[in-house]
């Protein structure tokens, strides 16, 4: 049967436990207290059957995040006990010998009553709190008692568990979806470099994640409150820093002082858990003043946190940043979803009277919150954000995979692929990018008196950009009419000159005598007859305006060869990182242009590749 007349039964007393046993009190070393109490005389049928107490506790989505007492094990909050004809009983369930730091939850109580024993007074204590959702009033009024057969009770044990779980099925649902949310952004952020956001948001589902599950367990009285509370605050803390880090990466914002301190200060949010836990356990005043610099530092950077979030995501959608807003939407219904049990519960223990949520509605038997509206509308909005996000950066990457094509084909066209009719000369060529389109270029040209200029240049960076330079170079060279290395490395310099990246490049016209011209601007030094040419220092292209280049002269002698080069071969490199280096070159410059091309390739190519070779043939072979 339900007891009747809670208010009516509601008595006063200090805690102290009388002689006669006709008031029992507190077993704690906690002090005096003052307590509320419910006291009822009930006359029982002779040779009754086992009789039992079940108290249950309102089915309630949230938690007290309680906090024991340093040195004791009974909890700040207000609890119960039950006593039959002056005995305390222990209630079953988990914990039942120390149910106290544990959240209330719906137990039975075996009064353990004899057969032949018709009086009983039932005793059920709380702690007089005035006022507040701990207050005795609420209790009494939100908890329902009932007495009778103990296999009767536990289905009402059973039916209160079942509404229990469903209360908290949404929340689980939705921390279900988080792990399989959190797994797709992982996997998309390996396919897809380059896009931390992606890592940010999953370590961000991951960690929310377990908040439901452990919601249930706190609910069941597995988890006690001081673990639940520092958990969950740890917990709170550590999604907040990598919603941060997100937002950050999201909107590619630039490093400014706001986002510097709040980075460089999160560390103190790793605190919050271990603090709390070490300052209940120990109750040492200086973990005392420890945990207060550890809250307050805590409260005011989740206020920056408030200001940061909310100012960023409003300003992004004032500017027409469609994705901050679908962010800001399930944030804004979050804040309202919060506010909205938290005045509920305050009305209630204003009143004295449970009241249900407004913003609740029921699907068959499973609450749904509007807290948990605004969960999946979270989850819903990213999944657009990121299936938006996905099919950009593959339009984007479709696009730039034709564009490489494109410039593929120009490069292609303006770069020599086929060897080249060079009279009274032997030119050997091989070029090999590291990328689709590369940045090395060389250009071979005869003139009219039987002589011949030769360019070989490498510019900074691979890629559509590279190849672009290379295309407008290419364009310059054979517009040129000049046979000067030095005035063809200045034209070229004039036409770089104030874009935001440079060239190394090398000239050389070789006269039908034998004679060469030699200009360089930051290029590799060619090889004669495997024996480096030493030739001044120049700055590379698009440097500096107005540069001039030194000309230095050689011979060429019938059956000399000289060898030309981009760093593309000195720089291959190992995976262990040793490099291809000069001195294997200089012992390979004797080869030829396809096994000097092989051999860097095999040791590990890292940049383009160009190897162009100049023999001066013999008159009879020339003829």
């Amino acid at each position: 049967m339900n007891l009747p007349g809670l208010g009516n039964g509601l008595m006063q007393g200090n805690g102290r436990r009388p002689d006669n046993g006709q008031r029992p009190g507190p077993q704690n070393p906690g002090g005096n207290r003052r307590y509320a109490w419910f006291r009822m005389h009930l006359t029982l049928a002779p040779n009754h059957g086992p009789i039992a107490l079940l108290i249950e506790v309102p089915v309630s989505r949230g938690l007290t995040l309680g906090i024991t007492q340093p040195g004791t094990s009974v909890d700040t909050g207000p609890g119960v006990d039950v006593f039959a004809n002056g005995k305390q009983i222990q209630p079953d369930g988990p914990h039942s010998d120390n149910p106290h730091p544990y959240e209330q939850i719906s137990r039975i109580y075996n009064l353990n009553v004899a057969a032949a024993e018709t009086s009983l007074t039932l005793v059920v204590r709380t702690l007089d709190i005035p006022f507040g959702f701990d207050s005795y009033t609420y209790f009494f009024a939100g908890h329902t008692l009932r007495l009778g057969d103990a296999n009767d009770l536990q289905q009402h044990l059973a039916i209160w568990s079942m509404h229990n779980f469903l209360q908290r099925l949404p929340r689980m649902v939705y921390s279900l979806l988080l792990l399989i949310l959190a797994g797709f952004l992982l996997v998309l952020f390996r396919a897809q470099k380059g896009h931390p956001e992606y890592l940010w948001l999953a370590l961000h589902e991951l960690v929310q994640a377990p908040g439901a599950f452990l919601e249930l367990a706190g609910s069941t009285g597995w988890v006690d409150k001081l673990w639940y509370a520092a958990l969950v605050l740890q917990l709170i803390a550590a999604s907040s820093y990598l919603f941060f880090e997100f937002l950050v990466a999201f909107l590619s914002l630039p490093r400014r002082w706001y986002i510097r301190l709040l980075r460089y200060t999160a560390p103190v949010l790793a605190f919050i858990a271990p603090m709390l836990l070490l300052v209940a356990r120990r109750g040492n005043v200086k973990f005392d003043v420890l945990l207060v610099v550890v809250l307050v530092c805590s409260l005011c950077w989740m206020a920056g946190w408030v200001v940061f979030v909310f100012g960023t995501l409003i300003r992004a959608t004032l500017r027409r940043n469609f994705e901050a807003g679908l962010l800001l939407i399930p944030l804004v219904l979050g804040l309202v979803g919060s506010v909205e049990p938290t005045l509920t519960a305050s009305v209630s223990a204003f009143t004295g009277h449970p009241i249900r949520p407004l913003l609740t509605f029921m699907a068959g038997p499973i609450p749904i919150h509007f807290a948990s509206i605004a969960d999946f509308t979270g989850i819903l909005a990213i999944v657009i954000i990121i299936f938006g996000r996905f099919l950009r950066i593959q339009r984007d990457r479709e696009h730039a995979i034709n564009e490489l094509a494109a410039a593929r084909s120009v490069q292609e066209l303006m770069i020599p692929s086929e060897k080249l009719a060079t009279p009274g000369f032997e030119v050997e060529s091989i070029y090999d990018p590291a990328s689709e389109v590369g940045g090395d270029f060389f250009h071979v040209q005869m003139s009219a008196d039987g002589g011949m200029i030769v360019v070989i240049g490498d510019v900074a960076g691979k890629g559509l950009k590279a190849a672009m330079t290379v295309s407008m170079l290419m364009g310059v060279l054979r517009a040129t009419k000049d046979s000067s290395p030095a005035k063809i490395l200045k034209s070229l310099n004039t036409v770089l000159t104030g874009s935001d990246s440079f060239t190394t490049c090398l000239a050389a016209w070789f006269s039908a005598d034998g004679s060469v011209l030699l200009a360089n601007a930051g290029h590799l030094p060619p090889y004669l007859n495997s024996l480096e040419v030493s030739l001044p220092g120049g700055l590379p292209l698009g440097v500096v305006p107005e540069v001039n280049y030194e000309e230095v002269s050689l011979s060429l002698h019938p059956g000399d060869r000289l060898l030309l080069l981009s760093d593309g071969v000195v720089e291959a490199r190992k995976p262990s990182g040793e490099l291809f280096g000069f001195e294997r070159l200089q012992n390979l410059s004797n080869q030829s242009v396809f096994y000097i091309a092989d051999a860097a390739k095999s040791f590990g190519q890292d940049d383009d590749i160009t190897v162009l070779t100049v023999r001066r043939l013999a008159r009879t072979m020339a003829a």
